[in-house]
């Protein structure tokens, strides 16, 4: 989905404020001061909170058809996890919310969006994994989603330690550092 360059300021205004202040700090009038504009002026943009919320969560996406044009196995696997720093590097707000599904869990409009991104994410990554082990280029005797569980655990620690820390770390660096420990780990030698 394409949002226009107003939409896209009103997404990241309302990510700021639930990165800093939680989601109940997101209300339209709270969002609509946080960027200087009337709350009359905000709905000429989105129809209501749920719909910045869900263009917010919308965000959290992936483009998987792009990824699968350009890469496959471990290398989509890896490309994959990589978008997600770059999208952290981008706009540092999004440690906080990346991994936050706990925030959105209660609403079940949102859970069940969030619900099945996470599956077709994990459905991609997935595959994948299968692909490189198959083609010899990880291990074979570690099972799939026990690869997917650390991969993703430990991106999730990384990005929650780097939000948590109010950005303390070069995260980069330390992604790099990661990225290349599961080449140890999983590649076969």
């Amino acid at each position: 989905m394409e949002f226009s360059k107003r939409q896209t300021e009103i997404i990241k205004a309302a990510v700021q404020i639930v990165s800093i202040n939680g989601i109940q700090a997101l209300t339209t009038k709270s969002l609509a001061e946080y960027i200087g504009i009337s709350e009359p002026a905000l709905y000429r943009h989105f129809k209501n909170k749920s719909e910045i919320i869900r263009a917010m969560l919308m965000q959290f996406d992936v483009d998987l058809e792009s990824l699968r044009r350009k890469h496959s196995g471990w290398e989509l696997v890896k490309a994959f996890f990589t978008y997600r720093i770059e999208q952290v590097m981008n706009e540092r707000y999004w440690a906080n919310i990346i991994f936050s599904e706990e925030l959105f869990i209660h609403t079940s409009e949102y859970s069940e969006l969030l619900k099945e991104m996470m599956h077709r994410h994990r459905n991609i990554i997935m595959e994948n994994i299968v692909i490189a082990s198959k083609n010899g280029v990880i291990r074979s005797d570690i099972a799939p989603e026990i690869v997917f569980r650390i991969l993703a655990g430990s991106l999730r620690l990384l990005i929650k330690q780097y939000g948590m820390s109010g950005n303390a770390f070069d995260l980069c660096s330390e992604s790099t550092i990661l990225f290349n420990t599961w080449d140890i780990l999983f590649k076969v030698k």
